[in-house]
């Protein structure tokens, strides 16, 4: 084709001129295109991708392990679960189970979310080998450090520690290992073999164990002489009294933590509370416990002319346990009373008869994020029958085992005022559950090294690789119309108070949970700069997930809060994937006629700090222009 002359002078004119033209900035959601992340944008934009693991205290690898199991492949899921949360059998049984609430699921679908806890108990079911000690870190340092308490946070720090080359000796005051795994949840819920093999896998990796130990703030102080660093991680063994006005001060209730103890010590036996009427106060994990030990196999210990009974100051939907769990409750004869407290007791013949207990009402909290108040009613007294009274309304702390002079460091909670002391688990934060105890372990782990070493030896990423898969993840939309499986129970006449109540699903079930879960990690994202608007993505996903948007608003790391959307193309900006909303199927990607949409997998990775220097120095980076708020 040839030149129009008439433009001739204008081309002219406009090859002497300096012209730029400002082009929209390639606005993508992590620090670079692929490699590894560990911006604060990184870390941000990988918890939005992925709630569920945003959610675990332990940042488990969640759609990771998930995956895995989907592709038939449970050795590889238990072993991504037992470096992330270090008790996987154990967890896929008594997790409190944040990772769900944060599940995706929970509002892109009528089912509910993903059963996390149940797919991470099939991964520990279905391996086909014990679990074995996880490799080393780093070489042997010559370092010597005492764990004080053998629970799963003291256990924790003392298999990370050993990855990180130093020698570990723990100090437990029992004559087992597991602190409130084995002490605390019932067996029926936590098959003691599993705590076992867990526990054995952490200990071969050549710790050294000191049982019925009972360390106290002078043999602390020779453990402190003796070696370079102490972490103390004993736990809240201190159970709260309740204080109620005609119930003598000994002898008449025993608190949830001391009768959990001796019934999993082998203290009660069938019919040795026959006839008794039991009232257990508390709505936490410990009561829930309680309760549902007394009744085992149809009330085995109290027998049918007794009664258990569990009274919480709230309601049922601020109690510890989840709504299966509560159903449970019901099927094994426990009466749940909510929105009541202790008023009195009434003691006939030096003998525990009954308690009496006032209706509440609640009132939100104004102290942002409380639990709501409560406020009896007056005139609303009732006397239930009881002659044991199981008080389970919580535990502290004793620090009496540290030395005069040793405080906790208030600004940060792992550290004390002596440079050797730790503190780690229940003991640093208060009662908790196993989950958090675990990641604090971890953490307390870390810092104790640093202090050690003189320098953070290993760092955090996030691993973005890109795929050439046509974003096909291995999931269908068909797998989103599949109604998930119930967790099969043993029946109400075969629960002995030994015998796991729940049995697990089975390789079919854990099929059809797997493929539920959307395998966040994979992450969609469009090119501005090869996108034409030509809105096709838009019209063929299934979800509100992909927008056009006149502005982007961010944080001081450059991570996207929120957006204007605009229904009209000539105030659009992008076209924006929300990845909160997207649910994974790809369609965007395979329609778009330019290309412009990619899949990349993204994962939360830990290397030595060399390492990660030298990954990073590999980074690809994509595109030259920088963020820009507009």
């Amino acid at each position: 084709m040839s030149e129009d002359k008439s433009l001739g002078p204008f081309l002219e004119a406009v090859k002497g001129l300096d012209i730029k033209y400002d082009m929209a900035p390639i606005d993508q959601e992590y620090s670079t295109f692929a490699g590894v992340g560990a911006e604060p944008l990184d870390f941000k934009s990988y918890a939005k991708d992925i709630p569920c693991q945003a959610a675990c205290p332990a940042k488990t690898r969640v759609p990771h392990y998930i995956q895995a199991l989907a592709e038939g492949n449970p050795d590889k899921a238990y072993l991504i679960n037992q470096e992330d949360n270090v008790f996987s059998g154990v967890l896929g049984r008594v997790c409190s189970r944040p990772c769900e609430d944060g599940c995706r699921h929970n509002w892109t679908d009528i089912n509910g979310p993903v059963h996390i806890c149940h797919l991470k108990r099939g991964a520990s079911d279905f391996k086909t080998s014990q679990p074995k000690p996880l490799p080393s870190w780093f070489e042997e340092t010559g370092k010597r450090v005492a764990v004080i308490g053998g629970g799963p946070s003291g256990l924790t720090a003392a298999r990370e520690l050993r990855r990180y080359g130093h020698s570990v000796t723990i100090f437990e005051r029992d004559k087992i290992l597991g602190g409130m795994m084995v002490q605390g949840i019932p067996i029926f819920r936590l098959p003691r073999e599993t705590v076992a093999e867990e526990v054995k896998a952490i200990i071969d990796s050549g710790i050294d164990v000191k049982l019925n130990t009972s360390v106290d703030a002078e043999m602390m102080q020779q453990i402190i002489d003796e070696y370079d660093s102490v972490l103390v991680s004993v736990g809240t063994v201190h159970a709260s009294n309740l204080k109620l006005p005609g119930l003598p001060e000994d002898g008449h209730a025993v608190s949830g933590l001391k009768f959990m103890h001796d019934y999993n010590m082998g203290g009660f036996k069938d019919g040795s509370m026959k006839g008794q009427n039991v009232i257990i106060v508390g709505g936490g994990f410990t009561a829930v416990d309680c309760a549902r030990s007394c009744a085992r196999a149809a009330l085995r210990l109290v027998g049918e002319e007794g009664t258990v009974r569990m009274v919480y100051r709230r309601t049922a939907g601020q109690m510890a346990a989840k709504y299966d769990e509560i159903e449970e409750m019901g099927v094994e004869n426990i009466h749940i009373e909510t929105l009541m407290n202790p008023h009195s007791a009434r003691v006939e013949n030096g003998k525990l008869v009954g308690v009496t207990f006032q209706r509440n009402s609640l009132e939100d909290s104004t102290s942002g994020g409380g639990k709501p108040r409560v406020h009896a009613i007056e005139g609303t007294e009732e006397e239930f029958p009881c002659d044991l009274l199981i008080v389970a309304i919580g535990q502290t702390r004793t620090l009496g085992i540290l030395p005069e002079g040793i405080h906790q460091d208030e600004d940060d909670g792992h550290t004390t005022s002596h440079e050797k002391v730790f503190m780690s688990g229940d003991f640093n934060y208060g009662s908790l559950d196993v989950i958090t105890a675990v990641q604090d372990g971890k953490d307390a782990a870390e810092k104790i090294d640093t202090s050690l070493m003189g320098r953070k030896r290993r760092q955090k990423h996030i691993a973005i690789e890109m795929t050439q898969v046509n974003g096909e993840t291995g999931r269908v939309r068909d797998h989103d119309l599949q109604l998930p499986p119930m967790m099969p129970t043993l029946p109400l006449g075969d629960r002995d108070g030994i015998a796991e109540v729940e049995l697990g699903h089975d390789l079919e079930a854990l099929q059809v949970h797997a493929t539920r879960c959307y395998w966040c990690q994979n992450k969609f994202e469009i090119d501005h700069d090869k996108c034409i608007h030509c809105n096709w993505c838009i019209e063929v996903t299934p979800r509100d997930c992909i927008n056009k948007v006149s502005r982007l608003f961010y944080d001081e790391d450059d991570f996207v809060e929120t957006s204007l959307e605009t229904d009209l193309n000539h105030e659009a900006t992008y076209i924006w994937i929300d990845s909160k909303e997207c649910i994974r199927c790809g369609k965007c990607l395979r329609i778009c006629p330019t290309s412009a949409i990619t899949m990349r997998k993204t994962e939360l990775c830990g290397c030595s700090t060399e390492e990660f220097e030298e990954k990073q120095s590999h980074n690809q980076a994509y595109g030259t222009v920088p963020h820009a708020k507009f």
